[in-house]
């Protein structure tokens, strides 16, 4: 969220670059260079969803701009915008207060649950005025310098409250960094996404809603959630028609793997 006032591009990036010449999930998107580019990326295109058995191809006809009476584009994000949102290569226009969220872990020792305000920023992404998602912005520096401690093994979970209390969307993430060796780091980032039923189904799939997360260890090994969370959530009720196909909500957790871990600066 803070941009060079020289270069325009954010101080401050993913943890664990890739090689140059790595082709990755994680990696940035050259093609997006004006607002242009990001519009037409974002023009309801279908998501290119990639799991860790298989990755699915989109043909030339399935990456068309559809038409504005198609689902709202914040529901068909893909991964060029998704990181370029994360890392602040896309300003927003504006800014909501009032977001809250509580983090906790469990594994060997469950930590005291902390209760943080969350900065959902918003864009403007298409001339039609669909509404973008937010991104929500969660400060850990405020829990002190190294962050916050979790176990070495087990699960993060973050609940996303609106400005009325409500419950947006509860986290629930597994991880194992018992093999991260000291003064490293990583990150996982984990995808909601609305998708048909039939794995084989010619229809497309939407984010809805995705956290990334980035972990630390100390010079004894202890790990650490630090620096921020950022997360994307939908501002849409969208739902599918079920009369054309069957869809429900499936969560995918990625982590880099080359390299898996990266030492601190």
């Amino acid at each position: 969220m803070v941009f060079n006032s020289s270069t325009g591009l954010p101080s401050r990036s993913s943890p664990a670059p890739l090689k140059r010449k790595t082709v990755g999930r994680f990696d940035y998107d050259n093609s997006l260079t004006n607002s242009r580019a990001i519009k037409n990326a974002l023009s309801c295109s279908k998501l290119a969803l990639e799991s860790e058995s298989s990755r699915s191809s989109v043909t030339p006809d399935q990456s068309r701009t559809l038409s504005t009476s198609a689902p709202a584009s914040t529901n068909c994000l893909l991964g060029n915008f998704e990181e370029s949102v994360l890392n602040g290569r896309i300003e927003p226009i504006g800014a909501v207060e009032g977001f809250t969220c509580d983090i906790g872990a469990g594994g060997s020792f469950c930590p005291k649950h902390v209760s943080l305000p969350v900065t959902a920023y918003f864009f403007q992404l298409s001339d039609d005025n669909a509404p973008s998602p937010y991104l929500g912005h969660i400060n850990l520096e405020s829990l002190g310098k190294k962050g916050y401690h979790i176990p070495k093994c087990g699960t993060v979970q973050v609940t996303l409250f609106n400005p009325n209390k409500t419950v947006i969307k509860m986290f629930v993430v597994l991880y194992d960094l018992s093999d991260m060796p000291p003064q490293c780091q990583t990150f996982l980032r984990q995808r909601t996404v609305y998708m048909p039923v039939e794995d084989n189904s010619s229809q497309p799939s939407y984010l809805r809603y995705l956290i990334h997360l980035r972990f630390a260890s100390s010079k004894s090994g202890k790990i650490f959630l630090h620096t921020d969370i950022r997360v994307l959530f939908a501002r849409d009720k969208f739902e599918f028609d079920p009369n054309v196909a069957k869809y429900e909500l499936r969560s995918f957790t990625e982590a880099p793997s080359n390299p898996k871990f990266s030492p601190r600066r």
